[in-house]
């Protein structure tokens, strides 16, 4: 399974330039789809883009099934923008993308995850309260993340406005296996194994 996973992928993605270059991009802004601030999405695009990446956009909390479907089967990446990590996960779950997403990661996919896209991966997504408020339509049973990852990705570590939000989880959640990861920084994971770069 190969995962890059961040806090601000336009801070980042020169950093998986060799993986994006002119390579198929499957572009999900789902997560952002209720927030009021957005730039990051556009501030990703822009960045693919020029990194000669082919992009389709897909709203995995819309479109149909078997759209989504082909589209993940089109597309050498499939990358998650930022967001509301529970509305996410809800899509993805209630979709039926989340079996659509596996199955390609599979296959030997990468999978790029901003914030919330990071976020999903990890066992369960309840540690991050603090961040991201749980939509009242949120339809899940429980907090279960994708579980693609045996770690939890804390995005935006120490940097405005997470800043306090951040640190409190840190110390709340002490007895998981957090991976605080600054704007500037990604983790790689490849093969079981996980490795942050970045500043």
């Amino acid at each position: 399974m190969r995962l890059f996973l961040c806090s601000h992928f336009s801070s980042v993605g020169n950093l998986a330039k060799e993986e994006v270059e002119a390579k198929k991009v499957a572009f999900v802004p789902t997560a952002s789809l209720r927030e009021g601030y957005t730039g990051y999405v556009g501030s990703a695009r822009k960045l693919f883009k020029k990194l000669g990446a082919q992009l389709a956009e897909i709203d995995i909390s819309s479109e149909e099934y078997a759209t989504v479907r082909a589209v993940f089967e089109e597309a050498d990446i499939i990358y998650f923008t930022g967001g509301n990590s529970f509305f996410l996960m809800d899509q993805l779950r209630k979709t039926g993308a989340d079996g659509l997403l596996k199955q390609q990661l599979g296959n030997g996919k990468l999978m790029i995850g901003e914030s919330a896209g990071a976020i999903v991966c990890a066992p369960a997504i309840s540690y991050i309260e603090r961040m991201d408020e749980k939509p009242s339509d949120y339809s899940q049973q429980d907090d279960a993340g994708l579980g693609l990852i045996d770690f939890y990705v804390l995005p935006h570590y120490l940097t405005a406005p997470f800043k306090k939000a951040t640190a409190l989880i840190m110390d709340e959640f002490s007895d998981l296996d957090i991976c605080p990861l600054g704007n500037s920084q990604a983790v790689v994971v490849e093969e079981g194994s996980r490795n942050v770069i970045g500043a």
